[in-house]
């Protein structure tokens, strides 16, 4: 007569956890014999029972990848939002996040800069002029574009 171990059962956050770690081990190229070795040593598994906590992890990853393009890019925008809105963010990080929310959104500025062809003045030219010169052109272009 053989003696079994008791199962071990893990709650929903422990389960959580387990499959993040295998989904990092998967991402860094691991081997699904060196993850079930793994996983079954630290949590007291036998190699069956964390296959089925690879096949889980496979599974959600696969669905990541299949997600809908829509909610993808609103998933995206709620992270830049959060790195945006972070006091701890740097500048620099703030202003990549605006960059990727612009991007997402669909209002980056073009790579080139196109002249208005209503418009047709030199760099040069916006240089030399007055203040008022200036102000007066603004607001003719303000007006050509309402």
């Amino acid at each position: 007569m053989t003696t079994s171990t008791p199962r071990k059962y893990l709650s929903k956050d422990e389960q959580t956890v387990v499959v993040r770690l295998i989904k990092k081990m998967i991402g860094l190229g691991r081997y699904t014999s060196e993850i079930k070795t793994a996983i079954a040593a630290e949590y007291g598994f036998s190699r069956h029972s964390v296959t089925r906590y690879v096949n889980r992890a496979r599974r959600e990853m696969r669905e990541f990848v299949e997600q809908d393009v829509d909610l993808h890019r609103v998933e995206s925008y709620y992270f830049y939002r959060s790195v945006f809105d972070n006091p701890d963010s740097t500048q620099h990080e703030r202003l990549r996040a605006r960059e990727r929310i612009d991007k997402i959104m669909g209002i980056e500025l073009p790579n080139q800069f196109h002249q208005n062809k209503k418009f047709n003045k030199s760099l040069e030219e916006i240089q030399n002029m007055s203040n008022e010169e200036l102000d007066h052109h603004y607001e003719k272009l303000i007006k050509q574009h309402s």
